[in-house]
């Protein structure tokens, strides 16, 4: 029988007996409940629709308990605080500055803290949204990983306005409010096949993410990142690339669209990764970048044979296309 939550959406699929929360959690939902502390009542939920039995009562409305609560058909819960499996709850934080300095390409790498206690939670390839003053707040992909406790890393263009604003209010304050994290196209898993990942730009801060954290994780299969820039110049310091080229199972390909002034690999991402996989199948591949990289770039591939629920972007997410 399916017990539907509201605000989430969530379906939960329950078998015959079994109680709210005890499926739930058998299904890696994150829920609020506290009966081993003690703390009755953290579990309670609103039954909106549908009929379950609870104490050997039937209700058919009102307040119940999961932990106790078993539905009797299909039922429509309003259960507040339920996060699915891999959903990390958002915290707001105030950041100290440690690092702010241009790194090539008009990008800038910036360094914050969180504050000391607990560490922030995140899922590598995840980002955070950082306040500016009167203006919304921006998003930006976390370069670093999960494992790296207390310190974020962010890589920040800086050729319009609202970016280079947000430089000048971050050196000026030496602190930031952030609020984190976000996004669904991360590692909070490690796929069990080869990565493949494609990034424009500064869409190379989640890939940096990414491959840190397969390092510290011991990931097996071959990581593959094509990173591209229109301009040879356009490409900026990773503090780890040196170490990267080291690696046995990682293979880093910098592909320009513009000849001049460069020597290597010319074209489009999607044509580089089409010249080296003759078969697209087998891969997991991640995309950052513009909506219209990361389109041209499913488009490309899936002509190429590749299945569209292969490729993970936050592009689908922000900018839906029909």
């Amino acid at each position: 029988m399916n017990v539907t939550l509201q605000p989430s959406g969530a379906v939960l699929k329950l078998e015959p007996g079994e109680r709210i929360l005890d499926g739930a959690r058998r299904l890696g939902y994150d829920c609020p409940q506290s009966c081993r502390n003690g703390n009755c009542h953290i579990c309670a939920a609103l039954l909106l629709d549908g009929r379950i039995r609870q104490a050997g009562e039937e209700r058919d409305h009102g307040e119940l308990f999961t932990c106790i609560a078993e539905p009797l058909g299909d039922c429509l819960l309003h259960w507040d605080g339920v996060l699915a499996p891999h959903e990390l709850p958002t915290r707001q934080l105030s950041c100290q500055l440690l690092e702010c300095v241009e790194v090539g390409g008009d990008v800038w790498r910036v360094r914050l803290r969180t504050p000391a206690g607990k560490a922030p939670r995140y899922h590598a390839g995840q980002y955070l949204l950082i306040e500016r003053e009167g203006g919304e707040p921006a998003a930006f992909s976390l370069a670093s990983a999960p494992h790296c406790g207390r310190d974020l890393e962010l890589h920040i263009l800086a050729r319009e306005a609202s970016s280079q604003e947000l430089l000048t209010q971050l050196q000026r304050d030496r602190m930031a409010r952030v609020q984190l994290p976000f996004g669904d196209t991360h590692l909070a898993e490690l796929p069990d096949g080869p990565l493949v990942l494609i990034a424009a730009g500064t869409g190379m801060a989640q890939m940096h993410s990414l491959i840190e954290h397969c390092r510290s994780a011991g990931f097996k299969h071959p990581v593959h990142l094509y990173w591209g820039a229109r301009r040879a110049k356009d490409f900026y310091q990773l503090p780890h690339w040196q170490e990267w080229q080291q690696l046995p199972n990682l293979f880093l390909h910098q592909v320009v669209s513009d000849p001049r002034d460069w020597h290597g690999r010319l074209g489009q991402l999607h044509q580089a990764v089409r010249e080296d996989f003759a078969d697209l199948k087998p891969l997991h591949i991640y995309a950052s970048g513009s909506p219209g990289m990361v389109y041209a770039t499913l488009d490309a591939l899936v002509e190429a044979g590749m299945d569209p629920h292969q490729l993970r972007a936050d592009v689908f997410a922000y900018a839906p296309r029909d």
